[in-house]
């Protein structure tokens, strides 16, 4: 069992990664026209979204003040309590 706990913690600590990865891009994916950029943070919101959306229905009304998307923090808080939990 604690392997498979351990296991788990990893896979978070990657998805962590893939969060991260994906918000960054976020801020220079509209700005580029490079296919690469595109195609990796397309890849990414796939993998991202499902888990992010429930987050921004929650802070939907209070982001709509700040204009900034602080969903993917929150999850990536979420991740890592989760990920040191599973420790």
């Amino acid at each position: 069992m604690l392997n498979f706990a351990w296991f788990i913690a990893q896979l978070l600590e990657i998805y962590t990664i893939v969060v991260f990865a994906n918000a960054v891009l976020s801020w220079f994916v509209f700005g580029t026209q490079n296919s690469t950029v595109r195609q990796i943070y397309w890849f990414t919101g796939r993998l991202v979204d499902p888990a992010l959306r429930p987050i921004r229905k929650v802070l939907e009304p209070m982001s709509r003040s700040f204009g900034i998307d602080i969903s993917p923090f929150v999850l990536i808080i979420l991740l890592q309590i989760l990920a040191r939990m599973l420790r």
